[in-house]
């Protein structure tokens, strides 16, 4: 493969926002950034993968600033990295969340609106620019781009919750569905993995461990591996 993949890792909250808190104190933002560095560590030592951290240390990001790097960085797929919390102490697993059809609508429409081209391939911004008045043209090409990064999104998702199964428990066995901001992106798929409940007393241990965050970054990175090195190969037949 000449050209590498280049995932950026969005590790949840920080600086100003601590994200959810667990019994013991321990702040999401700091499980997030460990996860995220861990993942980036195993990426960037595969020479298929080219890891693009959004924060490495204890900053605040607004949402916007983040899916503006997505922008200006030109990255193949986002992962976000999160943990969860609940009013029930006894939840606890991984789940797994994509954007929802409405919401991808939503964003459509509004780019649309916008007249805007850019951050596409240089195929679409061209067929854009040709036909700035064609609404209709418009929608079509990111309806169809939507449903192939939905596909994308739900397969990556899947093998990620496979081998996730293998090291830690999970919450939801399938991928979810949500209106969230950072999973809004129209010229990218966007992953977003929480890795566990820290308002769950066992599992908030267990998630500020160096072992257990090791467990959930190597799931992540094999889950890419494998899925890439099938996506790849099925196209060279």
């Amino acid at each position: 493969m000449s050209r590498k993949i280049t995932i950026a890792i969005d590790a949840g909250h920080g600086g100003k926002d601590p994200g959810a808190i667990g019994y013991s104190g321990l702040q999401e933002k700091k499980v997030n950034i460990e996860i995220a560095l861990k993942l980036s560590k195993l990426l960037n030592n595969d020479n298929m993968f080219n890891a693009k951290l959004i924060r490495n240390d204890d900053l605040y990001y607004s949402l916007k600033k983040r899916k503006d790097f997505l922008k200006q960085n030109y990255v193949n797929l986002l992962i976000s990295i999160h943990a969860d919390s609940s009013k029930k102490e006894y939840v606890s697993g991984a789940s797994i969340w994509i954007v929802s059809n409405i919401r991808m609508n939503r964003e459509i429409n509004n780019f649309i609106k916008k007249r805007l081209t850019t951050y596409f391939p240089k195929n679409i911004e061209n067929i854009f620019k040709d036909n700035e008045n064609d609404i209709f043209l418009k929608k079509t090409i990111l309806d169809l781009q939507s449903y192939n990064f939905q596909k994308i999104e739900l397969d990556l998702s899947n093998h990620i919750l496979e081998q996730l199964r293998k090291n830690i428990k999970l919450h939801k066995i399938h991928p979810n569905y949500a209106s969230l901001e950072i999973l809004s992106s129209i010229h990218i798929p966007s992953i977003l993995i929480e890795t566990g409940f820290l308002t769950n007393i066992l599992e908030e241990k267990k998630l500020k461990t160096s072992d257990y965050q090791n467990k959930i970054a190597n799931s992540i990175y094999l889950a890419l591996k494998n899925y890439f090195y099938n996506f790849f190969k099925s196209k060279c037949f």
